[in-house]
């Protein structure tokens, strides 16, 4: 008598799809992952994005705020009388209030465009508000900024707060002063 061999089949009713589980379960956790990473990459993307248009309205207002020294360094500045601001000269700091840079005829003045890309400029906006005079005396190195230069003992200065306002169409705005004696 011959044998044969047998092969043993486990029985259909046995089998519970343990394996389609683990294997929907994985499914998941990975897609879980996957749209995780996409998000953290794409906030890092928008972060970087908005570093750079923050960087870009930093250098209109620094512009802006260059624009006006050489202004007040040159030219003859009137200020308007009973406060407020007209033609970008103000009496007091009537910049400081909501909507004044982006009111049309806000009295800021308007820069020279800034080119921040290959098809976009953007002008700065500025004010040069009075802040009064100041005595040089010449005691010291506080008193004298540029130590190449001899100070000038006992000559009353004028001094201007120069404030200077830049923003990008994606919405960075950033706001920047100086004071400036002549």
């Amino acid at each position: 008598m011959k044998q044969v061999a047998s092969i043993s089949v486990p029985k259909r009713g046995r089998q519970q799809g343990a394996a389609l589980i683990v294997v929907l379960m994985l499914l998941v956790i990975i897609t879980v992952l996957g749209i995780a990473s996409m998000r953290g990459a794409i906030m890092q993307e928008r972060m970087a994005a908005n570093i750079t248009t923050r960087g870009m309205s930093f250098q209109v207002a620094e512009a802006g705020l260059r624009q006006a020294e050489v202004i007040a360094r040159d030219g003859t500045i009137t200020f308007p009388t009973g406060g407020g601001c007209a033609g970008g000269r103000c009496a007091d700091a009537s910049w400081d209030v909501a909507g004044f840079w982006s009111d049309g005829g806000g009295g800021y003045q308007t820069g020279t465009a800034v080119k921040i890309s290959e098809d976009m400029s953007i002008s700065p906006k500025f004010v040069i508000e009075n802040f009064g005079t100041s005595a040089v005396t010449g005691s010291g190195a506080s008193s004298c900024i540029d130590l190449s230069k001899p100070c000038f003992s006992g000559v009353s200065q004028s001094v201007y707060r120069i404030t200077s306002y830049a923003a990008t169409p994606n919405g960075a705005e950033v706001i920047l002063q100086s004071l400036y004696r002549r």
